[in-house]
């Protein structure tokens, strides 16, 4: 009796294992961008911005969804009904805590507005010997708020930015006086030494302008330029 007994148990458990390796993954991929007018906003890839709840569950576990440094990004989901929310303080924009539904099915695309403290666009760049030279235009998205410093950050892969930079703009006239003599109604001239150790050595650099806003720990970026010399 007892063999018969533990025969059974032995049974469910592979039924139950079976039905286990059946179980359908998520298959539906949501994809979207950070943006502002339309265009996507540069931050510090790895910082949690974006989190997803799927409603209707005894325990609803929010799903962190992760957004690479250009704004974009994607997360393989169930089809369903889901809330979207902007985590309050840990992006470069006013804080916004509504609640955005999206409707996953299938190929699903979302972009998520926020509003940033300020722009960077136009951002070019140009080697001259050892010093690469950039130049971008920065507007005041948000009133009350002063530029703490901005900067070209370098870096030895395509992943830049301000806490894993190897180098910053060598003097920072904006570290002393925040706001003092940037004009933002004219495009804002950079460089950087590219003799300075860490840098010399490099034949290959990637580089971004970083704006840090005063009071908000997260900066504000441009898009990355590879530097070959």
């Amino acid at each position: 009796m007892k063999k018969l007994f533990y025969s059974i148990i032995l049974m469910a458990v592979g039924i139950s294992g079976c039905e286990l390796d059946n179980f359908e993954p998520p298959k539906s991929v949501l994809t979207g961008r950070l943006v502002f007018d339309g265009k996507p906003v540069g931050i510090r890839q790895g910082i949690s911005v974006l989190q997803l709840f799927q409603p209707g569950f005894e325990t609803v576990t929010p799903i962190n969804v992760n957004v690479k440094q250009d704004g974009s990004f994607a997360s393989t989901l169930f089809d369903g009904n889901y809330k979207l929310i902007r985590i309050s303080g840990n992006g470069p924009w006013e804080a916004n805590t509504d609640t955005i539904n999206v409707v996953v099915k299938g190929a699903t695309s979302f972009d998520v507005a926020v509003r940033p403290y300020f722009t960077i666009s136009d951002a070019t760049f140009t080697l001259a010997a050892d010093v690469l030279n950039a130049t971008c235009r920065v507007t005041n998205v948000v009133t009350g708020r002063q530029v703490e410093r901005i900067s070209i950050i370098m870096g030895r892969t395509t992943i830049v930015d301000d806490p894993t930079k190897l180098a910053p703009t060598p003097v920072d006239p904006l570290s002393t006086k925040p706001g003092a003599g940037l004009d933002l109604s004219q495009p804002i001239t950079l460089s950087q030494d590219l003799t300075v150790p860490l840098l010399a050595n490099s034949p290959y650099l990637y580089a971004r302008i970083a704006l840090k806003v005063v009071g908000v720990p997260e900066l504000l970026y441009s898009d990355v330029y590879p530097v070959k010399r």
